[in-house]
């Protein structure tokens, strides 16, 4: 219990810490904008390579999402929504070059999750991309939107401009052919 109380204070300091760097970013601190830029880095780039399979691309799309976020910040009317805001702009880029290049998907991920071992009880790791490699490309997005970035389905609805019933819905058939898949091995 301590720890959970713990781990929810941090993330309530790091929220404010965001807020603030976004409102200062929105008055026009460049440096504020480059902290707010680089406590997303990973998280832009981890969803980039989701969709988009040549790192030039990512690199190139994570670049035109940084220009655009700072074109726009002065209009985000919600500082506590940047990370959602963020995320919206960088997944339209990611489908504006995946349209125009017609990529197939191909993971890039390095989340893992725990995975129960045939042989004993030992828990291994076992890499994201080769736990979902076989879902869809909406499952792929919605399952690591949800598990890796921690997002809600309400906030996924809004980025991906979907019912937030079928965003749950994807979620949930993803977890069911992971079970099936695995057949029970996974710990979630």
């Amino acid at each position: 219990m301590n720890r959970m109380y713990i781990q929810r204070f941090m993330e309530e300091i790091m929220d404010a810490k965001l807020i603030e760097l976004t409102i200062c970013a929105q008055k026009g601190d460049m440096e504020a904008f480059s902290n707010l830029i680089i406590s997303f880095e990973q998280d832009l780039y981890r969803i980039a390579s989701i969709r988009l399979k040549n790192t030039h691309d990512i690199d190139d799309v994570i670049q035109m999402t940084i220009e655009q976020t700072l074109k726009n910040i002065k209009k985000l009317k919600n500082p506590q929504y940047i990370k959602t805001w963020i995320i919206k702009i960088l997944i339209n880029n990611c489908n504006a070059i995946y349209k125009r290049k017609r990529y197939k998907m191909e993971y890039n991920e390095n989340i893992e999750l725990n995975v129960k071992s045939d042989n004993d009880d030992v828990n291994s790791k076992l890499d994201f991309y080769i736990l979902i490699k076989n879902l869809n490309e909406k499952e792929k997005l919605a399952i690591t939107l949800y598990y890796s970035e921690n997002l809600t389905t309400k906030e996924i609805s809004k980025i991906l401009k979907e019912p937030e019933s079928t965003i749950r819905n994807r979620i949930s058939r993803a977890i069911n052919k992971l079970r099936n898949k695995y057949e029970g091995r996974i710990i979630w």
